[in-house]
């Protein structure tokens, strides 16, 4: 049986038992791989390329003409990880049964190389998202809460096709509200058996739970009354005073009164106030310069928001007290999304496989965007055989703003 123990079934295998594994990555676009094949050495750490966003444009009224500028919009995503599981075994050692070859070695090692890139993206990724529901350290039973999620997804020009990859305790707290409710006994039978929404529910499409979904731990404030300091501010950074004693975090997310945002494709007030999360840590006392998304923009064809904030709006932090004289403890909250595909991207590359003295083997698959290598060398002196099992590639959030974050 050992003749079958070669490089690449083990490849082939393992790439299965990770593609299987996955379920946060398993929802992101993937269209973006090609972009950094045919390089004659594969990419490699480091390596960057620009996606293009679509073009936004205003609609004008009248018959002449009034040219707009072509803004070509980018977002970079970086080959900024390489994974690998490292293993080895003798040469006597190879007399294994394949059955056991794939139960102790090449199953662990694509649920192990899954569950990496899966805690990674996840972590990674949440943070750049902006929307957001319920809040930080509480459970979030309420169907109007996630109903409210796609709703405003739909008001910023969200295509459909939501789907939700939710942290197990808060899948496990909806399902649990959602067994009394007058639905269809097939979905109510769901719940109950597998302890988690079923397909097409609450406005959402998908639903997947993922024991990978990051924690939050929000900023905090000694008593503090938040305000703007300064009117017409725009752009990716805020001024703000009246913060007290501050650490606020990466992630952290607030509005301002009077700032709603818009439908980027129409340019109508959403009515929805704008949600901004801090794209850096911020410390310090009283006042601060809040590195924000999205940027505030209030007009043209970028435009975010309906008005720059007025000096002295209050501002609003997600899990303070309020917003006079309020306070603001650091708070572990569990974070899952509900987003369109598009809104993240995850790219798998080429790694070399033509290795000095070593025996390796790639495997590549269109149609699931995978590429994994495995590489093995016989060692004379120890009569071992080492060998690992690499991927390499990046995660980016395309369009922030097709993703919603549900706090539990």
């Amino acid at each position: 049986m050992n003749t079958f123990i070669t490089p690449t079934w083990v490849t082939k295998d393992t790439a299965l038992n990770f593609n299987n594994e996955l379920t946060f990555l398993n929802q992101c676009d993937r269209r973006w791989d090609d972009s950094f094949q045919n390089k004659p050495q594969g990419a490699q750490i480091g390596d960057t390329i620009n996606v293009r966003i679509q073009q936004r444009w205003e609609v004008s009224e009248g018959q002449a003409l009034q040219q707009q500028s072509i803004l070509n919009q980018t977002v970079p995503i970086t080959v900024n990880k390489q994974f690998q599981v490292g293993m080895g075994w003798s040469s006597a050692q190879t007399a294994l049964e394949v059955e056991e070859v794939q139960e102790r070695y090449t199953v662990p090692a694509g649920q192990a190389q899954a569950s990496k890139w899966d805690s990674f993206a996840a972590s990674e990724l949440y943070k750049s998202v902006y929307y957001s529901i319920g809040s930080p350290g509480t459970a979030n039973t309420s169907n109007r809460s996630f109903l409210g999620a796609s709703a405003l997804l739909r008001k910023v020009a969200v295509p459909d096709g939501f789907v939700a990859v939710m942290e197990p305790d808060a899948m496990a707290d909806l399902a649990n509200a959602n067994f009394s409710l007058f639905n269809p006994s097939k979905k109510i039978g769901e719940f109950f058996e597998k302890g988690y929404i079923a397909s097409n529910a609450l406005s959402i499409k998908d639903w997947y739970t993922d024991a990978l979904m990051p924690t939050h731990t929000t900023g905090t404030f000694t008593t503090a009354t938040p305000i703007v300091a300064g009117a017409t501010q725009t752009g990716s950074s805020l001024t703000v005073s009246g913060m007290g004693g501050y650490a606020m975090k990466c992630g952290d997310v607030f509005t301002l009164v009077g700032v709603y945002a818009v439908n980027p494709v129409a340019y109508t007030n959403t009515r929805v106030l704008q949600q901004f999360t801090l794209t850096a840590d911020v410390s310090g006392t009283d006042t601060a310069t809040l590195s924000i998304s999205p940027s505030i923009v209030t007009s043209g064809q970028l435009q975010t928001v309906t008005a720059s904030p007025a000096n002295g709006a209050a501002i609003t932090w997600l899990g303070a007290t309020g917003t006079v004289s309020a306070t603001m403890a650091a708070t572990v909250a569990n974070q899952s999304l509900i987003f369109n595909p598009a809104a993240f991207a995850f790219v798998m590359v080429d790694l070399p496989e033509n290795l000095a003295g070593a025996n390796a083997k790639r495997v590549n698959s269109k149609k699931q965007k995978l590429s994994m290598r495995w590489v093995e060398q016989y060692n004379i002196q120890t009569d071992q055989q080492p060998s690992r099992c690499d991927t390499i590639g990046g995660v980016a959030t395309i369009l922030p703003y097709y993703a919603v974050r549900a706090w539990s």
